[in-house]
């Protein structure tokens, strides 16, 4: 699998939108690795997880072709993951000689009917698929395993695990700390990637929306005494809030005390 970070900030990107703080001044100085965009992850050519609003930046910036797109998977419906107007661009007149129509579009029930809802009379070039927490979907040469997140209080959230023959990678975006449910299902895994959500960086404080690097940690520890985990698992972290304080290179030089990866955008991991 060959796995594209595109966004790797929280909901109102690095630097926020209308802010002022420092540490956003820093970023929009320094450029680079400090400029960060809402999350989505792309998985070669035909797989992604998440449209958010910067989908097309993300498509120029990293030369990505959507046409190729054949399955789309989302985390929920918060507006940093899941842009319903950006469904409506795959169709007539806005898209021609789409490889792999109609696109699978996988879920959750709020998800779906927003999708359904706002574009009711219009005819997309997609299928669409309600999913459920641990339940496998069969995507071409790929299997997503939906499993529940702890973020929503309105929905579903989910996140996935993404397996192919010879790997597999836990995709944990927008999540506090995983309920009982979700941690005894994953450590049933040997994961070599673990891609974690990092919004509070090294803040002490949590939240049951957002993990943090001790988070994290303990997610580690957790998948490391169930056997899920191995010296040879990478952990990379992402989905940064600016509100952390620090810049790309600061967070890094402390992440690396832990033998954990900075993402940034555009980042490939292959595995």
């Amino acid at each position: 699998m060959r796995i594209q970070i595109l966004g790797t900030a929280a909901a109102e990107g690095w630097p926020g939108i209308f802010c002022g703080c420092t540490t956003c001044a820093k970023a929009r100085a320094l450029g680079g690795k400090n400029l960060r965009s809402r999350a989505s992850l792309q998985i070669d050519d035909i797989f992604k997880i998440d449209l958010p609003p910067d989908t097309y930046y993300h498509s120029i910036r990293f030369g990505i072709d959507q046409s190729k797109l054949k399955h789309l998977f989302y985390t929920h419906s918060h507006g940093d993951h899941f842009d319903p107007d950006e469904v409506e661009y795959m169709s007539h007149p806005f898209a021609h000689c789409l490889a792999n129509a109609p696109i699978q579009i996988y879920g959750n029930e709020k998800v779906m009917r927003a999708i359904k809802s706002r574009h009711e009379r219009r005819e997309l070039p997609a299928e669409f698929h309600t999913v459920e927490p641990y339940i496998p979907i069969k995507a071409d040469y790929l299997t997503f395993i939906p499993i529940l997140a702890e973020h929503a209080r309105n929905e579903t959230a989910l996140n996935y695990i993404i397996q192919s023959e010879t790997a597999t990678v836990l995709y944990s975006s927008d999540t506090g700390f995983y309920g009982k449910s979700t941690l005894d299902f994953i450590s049933n895994f040997k994961f070599d990637l673990l891609i974690a959500e990092c919004t509070n960086g090294t803040a002490l404080h949590s939240s049951q929306l957002h993990m943090n690097m001790r988070d994290v940690l303990k997610l580690r520890t957790h998948l490391t005494r169930a056997g899920a985990v191995s010296p040879a698992t990478r952990t990379v972290i992402t989905h940064f809030s600016h509100n952390i304080g620090l810049l790309h290179e600061e967070l890094e030089s402390k992440a690396a005390k832990k033998d954990i990866e900075v993402a940034y955008d555009g980042i490939i991991l292959e595995v």
